[in-house]
């Protein structure tokens, strides 16, 4: 089972969401936040990725390109400095 979270407020957490144990706090890499979900099958270790990063263990940089692409000139200062 993979969840992907995008967006999650601790304030509106339900209670199945809850904080990884002390022991588990490295699960999530690049400064991901370590959350348990409990289900019946048991509890499931997840990760709420910071900006830029993205996978099941935050482990996959996620470069932004909005800025690039919105202003076309520095496309090209970047392929004229080499």
């Amino acid at each position: 089972m993979h969840v992907v979270i995008n967006h999650w407020e601790k304030s509106n957490s339900p209670m199945h969401f809850k904080p990884c144990h002390e022991k588990d706090l490295a699960y999530c890499l690049n400064g991901g936040e370590c959350f348990v979900i409990e289900t019946l099958s048991g509890p499931h270790k997840h990760c709420k990725c910071r900006e830029g990063y993205q996978g099941i263990r935050c482990d996959q940089f996620l470069p932004k390109t909005d800025s690039i692409l919105s202003d076309p000139s520095k496309i090209l200062q970047y392929s004229i400095s080499f």
